[in-house]
């Protein structure tokens, strides 16, 4: 007797779910290429901030990871407690700005710091790349970072944009995408048996591991709620770790900045 092929679909596992932000950096930074956010504690951006809270918030997260490295878990979590106390006053940095005050509001006990900075397997930074490329390879230049400079038909930026705004442009899909593209194809950067653009890249790759692994530890409750406030540039490379995971369930930030 032939069997008789079962309608029930398998019931899916229940996943803990995680929310990335990309964000620019409010203050000072390493990075290649960064936003300018003058004023950021004036009364005006300060009242900005505050929305976007609010805006996140209603991700209702049980957990706010930040882009700190884990060595400095337990001094940020110092800093955490004494900003409840109302004896810590937040630097000009979106995981204190933005992590802290969300934490807060919903009354967690701690914040946690995933990132990773060290040497690694990298031997080159991606500004060296960049100055190589410039040097050795100008049309290559051009084709990878020349957009980043190059206005054409766009119009104008306007010369005052909200932090909603800013954060709108950090996650807009086209924009993430692009930012990605521009990482993957440095890995062409070179000549001969240079491997130039690579010898960062493998860097890159290793810190965004690193990343996912970090989040894939912190996630021990399919209850988990998690969101992640990390430079934009990471959202794309980041979404594909975890997507293929198959660990977590991806909200999206337009969701919360529409």
């Amino acid at each position: 007797m032939g069997g008789i092929e079962s309608s029930v679909q398998p019931i899916q596992p229940k996943l803990p779910k995680l929310l990335l932000l990309g964000t620019f950096h409010m203050g000072s930074t390493t990075d290649l290429f960064s936003a300018r956010t003058e004023f950021v504690l004036s009364a005006q951006r300060r009242q900005e901030i505050a929305e976007v809270v609010e805006r996140l918030r209603r991700f209702h997260p049980t957990k706010v990871a930040l882009e700190l490295v884990t060595k400095q878990n337990d001094t940020v979590n110092e800093q955490y407690r004494q900003y409840r106390k109302g004896s810590f006053e937040l630097p000009v940095n979106e995981a204190y700005q933005l992590g802290f005050r969300i934490a807060a509001d919903l009354v967690h006990e701690q914040v946690y710091c995933i990132d990773w900075m060290e040497k690694g397997a990298g031997t080159k930074s991606a500004g060296e790349v960049y100055e190589w490329a410039k040097e050795h390879q100008p049309a290559l230049w051009d084709e990878i970072y020349g957009w980043l400079f190059h206005s054409g038909d766009q119009p104008a930026a306007p010369s005052y944009r909200s932090i909603l705004e800013m954060y709108r442009d950090c996650n807009e899909p086209t924009g993430v995408k692009k930012h990605h593209t521009m990482n993957l194809n440095m890995a062409r950067i070179g000549d001969g048996d240079q491997y130039v653009g690579v010898e960062w890249l493998i860097w890159w790759y290793q810190r965004n591991l690193i990343l996912f692994s970090n989040l894939a530890r912190l996630a021990d409750s399919s209850d988990d709620r998690i969101l992640l406030i990390i430079g934009s540039a990471h959202v794309e490379l980041l979404s594909r770790f975890i997507e293929e995971s198959g660990r977590f369930e991806l909200d999206s930030a337009w969701n919360y900045l529409e």
